[in-house]
């Protein structure tokens, strides 16, 4: 049995069909980032994996800035991560599935 916590790294946005299948595969040690259209979870603060992973899930903040998103993760206490923040992300598991 293979217990590798892997990072999720989500493209599209929460209520698409990439995301329901994360949702599905996500283990109890894995992180996810959010990147691209992901970040619009930033408005959706009910979104069923805030309330799942809590502590596991991230937004890019250079995604959230592009998209005007960054002040309301901000008031919703989202946490976001800049490129860096990525890395070390990449860094820390060994594997990663990318949703799209």
């Amino acid at each position: 049995m293979n217990t590798t916590a892997i990072l999720h790294i989500l493209t599209k946005a929460p209520r698409s069909s990439a995301a329901d299948q994360m949702q599905q595969a996500i283990g109890e040690q894995d992180s996810v980032l959010l990147i691209e259209e992901a970040v619009s979870a930033a408005l959706e603060p009910d979104w069923a994996v805030w309330q799942q992973y809590p502590s596991r899930i991230f937004l890019l903040s250079e995604d959230l800035a592009a998209r005007g998103l960054a002040r309301i993760a901000a008031e919703n206490d989202l946490p976001a991560v800049g490129m860096d923040g990525f890395v070390a992300l990449t860094e820390q598991f060994e594997q990663s599935v990318t949703w799209y």
